[in-house]
C-alpha cells in the first residue's frame, strides 16, 4: 500500500501500542489514528503519559467496539498510519457553549483550508449542536466532515477520546486530511407514528411534545405498539428499537436516540430543537441492513464520479452502537453487507459510536443517530 496502513493489536498495554507505532513510522509513516475498545480497560494513569510521549501527530478514541472487514471486535486496537503529518485540533469544554467558539475561531485558519475533516467527540457531552453548528458557520459547505462519538455502553461520560495531550472527556477532536473524502450515509429507520411538535426542550433534553409529557406520550405510543411496559423493564432496552425522528425538508429524518427518563422527560443522544416536528421511528432488520450497504454504495458511487480509483482507498466506517444493540446476531449481516459493498476498497475499518457526525448532501454538518456513516479515504503515494 503507498498510503495509510492499517494494524490491529491484540494485546492491551502501550508497550504493544508503542511496538505497533515505532514499526510503522520505520515504514514512514508518521500520523496515527488509535481506535481502541472500551473492554480492554485502559488506565488513564498508564495511557494518558504515553500519549504525550509520542512526537508526531495522533488522535482517535475508546469506544464499545471496533470494526475490521467483516468482523466485530471488542477487544484490541487498530492503528492506522498515515504518510503524512496531519493536523489535528482540539476543542475542549463542549459542555461550555461559551468555551467552544473561541477554540473554533482560533482555528479557522486550518479549518477553512482543510478539504476534509475527520472529527471525533466525546459522544456523551451535551451541547454537541452547538459545536456542530459552530465548526459550520467557519468551514461552510467547502470541507467534507466524518466522524463518530466516542464513549463507553454503559453511557457514564468518562475520558474516552485519544490525543498528544493524552487521554480526554468533554471535548472534540478535528483532523484534516489531504484531499477529499467520498462518503455515504443512510440509517433505514421507518416512521411510526406522528407527527408531534416539541413544545418545551432544552438541548438534548425532551420535555413536553403537544403541549403533554414528553416521556407519557412516547410511553403510550411505544407501549401501544410492543405491549412491553417500561415500568417493568430497563428503558434502554425498549427504547433502542424506538428512536425519533426530526423531519427534515428533504423528506428524510434526523435520528435521535432517547436513551434514559428523567422525570417527565427524554433525554437524548443531540438536541430536538424547540418547535420542530418529530416522529416516532420502528426499525425493522432488513432495512437496517440494506440502509448501510446503501451507505457504502453511495460513497463508492461519488468517488466514481469524482474520477478517482476506488481500490485505492480506505473504507472507514462509523456505525451507530444502537444498531447492534437493535440486530443482535444480524449485526454481522450488517457488516457482510458493507464489506460486500466495499470489495473494492483497499481495506474496512471502523468503529461502533455513540453518534456520528457527517456532512449532508447540501453540505450542512449534521448530528445523527442509529445511522452508518461510510467515509473513502484517498491512498496518496508517500512523500
Amino acid at each position: 500500500m503507498q498510503g495509510q496502513r492499517l494494524l490491529r493489536v491484540e494485546g492491551a498495554s502501550v508497550d504493544d501500542l508503542g511496538a505497533a507505532i515505532g514499526r510503522l513510522r520505520n515504514e514512514g509513516f508518521h500520523s496515527f489514528m488509535l481506535l481502541a475498545c472500551e473492554n480492554d480497560h485502559w488506565n488513564p494513569a498508564i495511557l494518558s503519559p504515553w500519549l504525550r510521549t509520542i512526537d508526531v501527530p495522533v488522535f482517535g478514541g475508546i469506544f464499545p467496539s471496533i470494526i475490521h472487514r467483516a468482523q466485530c471486535h471488542r477487544n484490541g486496537t487498530l492503528i492506522i498510519g498515515f504518510p503524512t503529518r496531519v493536523d489535528v485540533t482540539v476543542v475542549h469544554r463542549l459542555t461550555e457553549r461559551a468555551a467552544v467558539e473561541p477554540q473554533l475561531l482560533a482555528a479557522a485558519p486550518l479549518l477553512e483550508g482543510a478539504d476534509s475533516l475527520v472529527v471525533l467527540f466525546d459522544g456523551l457531552s451535551p451541547n454537541l449542536e452547538a459545536f456542530v453548528e459552530g465548526l459550520y458557520s467557519i468551514i461552510g459547505v467547502h470541507s467534507v466532515v466524518v466522524g463518530g462519538g466516542a464513549g463507553h455502553l454503559d453511557l457514564v461520560q468518562r475520558p474516552c477520546l485519544l490525543g498528544n495531550d493524552g487521554l480526554i472527556e468533554d471535548a472534540a477532536l478535528l483532523v484534516a486530511l489531504p484531499g477529499k473524502v467520498d462518503h455515504g450515509v443512510a440509517h433505514g429507520w421507518q416512521r411510526l407514528a406522528g407527527p408531534f411538535l416539541v413544545t418545551r426542550s432544552q438541548g438534548n433534553v425532551l420535555q413536553e411534545l403537544n403541549y403533554q409529557s414528553a416521556f407519557e406520550i412516547y410511553r403510550g405510543e411505544v407501549e401501544a405498539h410492543c405491549g412491553q411496559r417500561f415500568s417493568e423493564s430497563d428503558f434502554f432496552s425498549i427504547s433502542k428499537t424506538f428512536p425519533l425522528g426530526i423531519e427534515g425538508v428533504d423528506g428524510d429524518f434526523l435520528v435521535r436516540d432517547p436513551i434514559k427518563q428523567s422525570g417527565d422527560a427524554l433525554v437524548c443522544v443531540g438536541e430536538l430543537p424547540q418547535n420542530a416536528t418529530i416522529y416516532l421511528l420502528k426499525g425493522e432488520s432488513g432495512a437496517l441492513i440494506a440502509s448501510a450497504a446503501e451507505s457504502a454504495r453511495a460513497a463508492c458511487a461519488k468517488s466514481r464520479r469524482r474520477g478517482n480509483a476506488v481500490e485505492s482507498t480506505l473504507a472507514m466506517v462509523f456505525d451507530c452502537i444502537s444498531r447492534v444493540l437493535f440486530l443482535g446476531a444480524q449485526f454481522g449481516d450488517e457488516l457482510a453487507a458493507l464489506e460486500s459493498a466495499l470489495t473494492e476498497c483497499e481495506d474496512l475499518f471502523g468503529a461502533l459510536t455513540l453518534g456520528e457526525i457527517a456532512s449532508s448532501s447540501s453540505g450542512v454538518i449534521e448530528l445523527m443517530n442509529k445511522s452508518t456513516v461510510v467515509a473513502l479515504i484517498e491512498s496518496p503515494p508517500r512523500p
